[in-house]
């Protein structure tokens, strides 16, 4: 497909290709009695991999008997502590992103944004332990009035950034009363799969898988008049897919899929975002919802209808570039 360039700005107009997601299979016993790589993987898997995986539930259970405040903190200091020392490569990136963010930065500046990126990281992390607990007495709400009420007319699709702590944002919602359903691309550890799973299905958030296991029961969700969660910023394989921050538009990412659902369904599109402003303290905003223009030909104008998503989730990242958590993955 192509389309025409808008102003000075060039079009990559791809498709997103179509993908299934399969989780990693345990490696049998068999490995271990074949040996080379095999043995190697076996115990990689059974033995290697789960001394990380010992280490975080100790810490995701130790963290429960924090108060929230106190877990929070505590995630910074380590965040603060450990970023520069061992994820060097990352702390780096960050450092380039955030310059390309914020060209203005001076030095100083920077170091102060590295900093504040390091303890967000730190208590993201941390705060998986007190969630519930962050939603429902730290979470300041600014412009949700009448949400639940718009939600209850047809189908909605929130669209948010990954910034502070998205997992208080969603917790937040149906603390609001609201049904809600998300696609979920598991973490490569275990342990961290457990702990996200044992979290959101706790909660009784929706999860659905990625991939092509989502489309179809996102639409029935939507045509039942239900709604959707879709994080729009995406690092895929490392590297920055969304928002563009100056680069061409392509069809590759959650933005093409949100637009062809919102028109297939009629569903409203309800931006919202979460920032942290002080330690465990946060505020929830919701921006006005609206409906993608009436059109015809949708393929023919799907490149404007992602160029108006990330005019809207861009500027979410670009005003909090420091707690974005994507901001250590490639921009270019």
């Amino acid at each position: 497909m192509t389309a025409e360039d808008e102003g000075d700005e060039r079009v990559v107009a791809s498709k997103r290709k179509a993908w299934t997601y399969e989780p990693a299979k345990a490696p049998p016993l068999a490995d271990f009695a074949a040996g080379g790589n095999r043995r190697k993987a076996f115990l990689r898997y059974w033995v290697f991999e789960n001394i990380d995986n010992a280490v975080d539930l100790f810490f995701y259970f130790s963290f429960m008997l924090l108060p929230a405040s106190v877990c929070s903190d505590l995630g910074g200091w380590l965040g603060r502590l450990l970023a520069p020392r061992f994820h060097k490569a990352a702390y780096a990136r960050a450092a380039a992103n955030l310059k390309t963010i914020r060209p203005e930065l001076t030095d100083i500046e920077l170091q102060r944004l590295l900093d504040a990126y390091a303890d967000s990281q730190g208590r993201q992390m941390a705060e998986y332990s007190v969630v519930l607990r962050l939603a429902r007495r730290h979470v300041r709400m600014i412009g949700t009035e009448g949400l639940v009420e718009r939600c209850s007319q047809g189908p909605v699709i929130f669209i948010a950034p990954h910034i502070s702590n998205w997992e208080v944002l969603w917790h937040c919602l149906l603390d609001m009363g609201l049904d809600v359903t998300m696609n979920y691309d598991p973490p490569k550890r275990r342990s961290r799969h457990y702990i996200v799973n044992r979290l959101r299905k706790g909660a009784g958030l929706g999860i659905l898988k990625p991939g092509r296991s989502f489309v179809r029961p996102a639409l029935r969700i939507l045509e039942n008049g239900g709604n959707l969660l879709m994080f729009c910023d995406e690092g895929f394989n490392g590297r920055i897919r969304a928002p563009f921050l100056g680069r061409p538009v392509h069809l590759e990412g959650n933005y093409a899929l949100i637009a062809r659902m919102a028109r297939k369904t009629n569903a409203l599109i309800y931006p919202i975002y979460i920032v942290r402003e002080k330690g465990a303290r946060f505020a929830l905003t919701a921006l006005k919802p609206f409906m993608l223009p009436e059109k015809f030909g949708v393929e023919e104008h799907l490149v404007q209808d992602v160029a108006q998503l990330n005019v809207v989730i861009e500027p979410m990242v670009r005003s909090h570039p420091e707690q974005w958590y994507f901001v250590d993955n490639r921009l270019q």
